[in-house]
């Protein structure tokens, strides 16, 4: 992957011609960017787990456990990256990486200090190995071909189904925690490090994170989402990094509300009343921290 030649990698199991029109259009107008576009037939694979509904999770969140299947095999390496990220500075170094024998690269999880001996004894891996998180992999194609993981990533699906709390990450951490080379956690800046009640080992991180929280490469919006039409306070503190770049896209302005009508009136007159002091404000069960990102 050269600085100036990106190639965006979109599987899906619908073709939506309107949605391929518009991402195409979108990327293409950039130079030197290109998307390519990858059906996934899930029905060449039995043992597909079959997911109708699990709140946020679709069966899509498998697809990329079956990366090396999907993708020709001229392509020996890839970086998944999920659909709630934002990118503010080259991949190069992250992808010139070198994997030697190992599967992925990733970022730690944050929960993984206060979790990992949960996850490891559910998982029946040494707690030593952690925990990481699975919205952005470096995935050495070639190992896992070799390896032919994709066979047993499937297996370990269907026989542990009844364990799995974070379905695909589980999945990937208890084939992969000893098979992992990790990044630090600017490539990968979930909700969590930016919260002022701090969920992981602080003093493991406090040098890494000095720079990271105010100027990462990859910040992963775990938490509520920019684009939602209802945005609590205080917003994520790298809320209007997406709003910029949203700008340069045919989505500009666009938010999603999923609220029924009534509610909509009730948190507008709420949120107005709280403005002018007339109402106390609701209580988050998170803080974020107070940074100045460097946009």
């Amino acid at each position: 992957m050269e600085e100036s030649k990106i190639e965006i990698v979109a599987c899906t199991d619908k073709w939506l011609s309107k949605d391929r029109r518009d991402l195409e259009e979108t990327v293409t107008v950039f130079k030197g960017k290109s998307i390519a576009f990858y059906h996934v037939d899930v029905t060449k694979f039995p043992s597909f787990p079959n997911i109708t509904m699990l709140s946020h999770v679709t069966q899509a969140c498998y697809y990329r456990l079956m990366l090396p299947e999907i993708l020709p095999k001229s392509i020996r390496k890839v970086l998944y990256l999920d659909g709630d990220i934002i990118v503010r500075h080259s991949l190069l170094p992250l992808w010139n990486t070198n994997l030697k024998d190992y599967a992925v690269g990733a970022v730690p999880d944050v929960f993984e200090i206060e979790y990992s001996r949960a996850y490891s004894t559910r998982l029946n891996y040494p707690p030593q190995y952690g925990y990481f998180n699975s919205g952005v992999l470096l995935v050495n194609l070639e190992y896992w071909r070799k390896h032919r993981v994709v066979r047993d990533l499937l297996s370990y699906l269907q026989e542990h189904a009844d364990i799995l709390d974070c379905h695909d990450q589980d999945v990937l951490n208890a084939l992969f925690y000893d098979k992992k080379v990790v990044f630090p956690i600017k490539y990968n800046l979930v909700c969590g490090f930016l919260w002022s009640s701090s969920q992981y080992d602080f003093g493991r991180y406090e040098k890494e994170l000095h720079e990271d929280l105010r100027d990462p490469v990859i910040v992963h919006l775990t938490g509520e989402k920019p684009w939602a039409g209802y945005l609590r306070q205080p917003q994520h503190p790298f809320s209007s990094t997406f709003f910029k770049y949203q700008s340069q896209t045919k989505w500009k302005g666009v938010k999603i509300d999923r609220r029924p009508f009534k509610l909509r009136v009730i948190n507008f007159v709420a949120d107005t009343l709280r403005k002018y002091g007339l109402k106390s404000q609701v209580p988050l069960w998170y803080e974020y921290i107070e940074i100045a990102p460097i946009d």
